[in-house]
């Protein structure tokens, strides 16, 4: 084979690689961007509400159960689909935007929660629930505002309004059942 055409064979192959490699890395830049800002906060959020949200989970599970009252198993019933949901959003964003999923455990205090609301039955059970979940839901909604002052996905900003006012309308409703049910007068 010819000199000038083994040197001209190279220069195209050179100037292709060069080509791929250019393309390659806007599209590199392109999907880094497409996916929005990445922070640790928004990180932490995700992560850390994905262990919440599993645990209102198995909450609701146990009230589907055990609730005397049907409203209250229908509530139930809501939060575990919506939460489970949402688990499984925040998983893929987890997965998509950092590389990693959550892993779920609870804490001991949250076992021993857990633990006193497997035990109650009846009113007993129905009062700690409404209250426990309640309390969770605050919670919840604290890190939800909490986490709309960093920068994060619009997804993610979508979802912490989600939760704050579903939230926040449960929390409401459960106060009215407790006063309804439970209140002496």
């Amino acid at each position: 084979m010819p000199r000038s055409r083994t040197m001209s064979s190279l220069g195209s192959r050179l100037v292709l690689g060069l080509a791929v490699a250019v393309l390659g890395a806007l599209s590199i830049s392109t999907v880094a961007s497409a996916t929005g800002p990445r922070s640790a906060a928004e990180r932490a959020f995700l992560t850390d509400m994905v262990g919440h949200h599993t645990m209102a989970v198995e909450m609701a599970k146990l009230a589907k159960e055990k609730a005397t009252h049907q409203e209250l198993k229908d509530a139930a019933d809501k939060i575990g689909t919506t939460q489970t949901a949402e688990i499984a959003r925040m998983q893929s964003w987890l997965k998509a935007w950092y590389g990693h999923r959550a892993s779920i455990k609870m804490s001991h205090g949250d076992e021993q929660q857990m633990h006193m609301l497997e035990n109650a039955s009846g009113a007993e059970f129905e009062v700690r629930f409404l209250v426990m979940m309640s309390v969770h839901h605050a919670q919840a909604i604290e890190r939800a505002r909490a986490v709309r002052s960093a920068r994060i996905h619009p997804a993610t900003r979508k979802l912490t309004g989600d939760i704050i006012r579903a939230q926040r309308s449960e929390i409401a409703q459960f106060q009215e059942w407790l006063v309804d049910w439970y209140a002496t007068s």
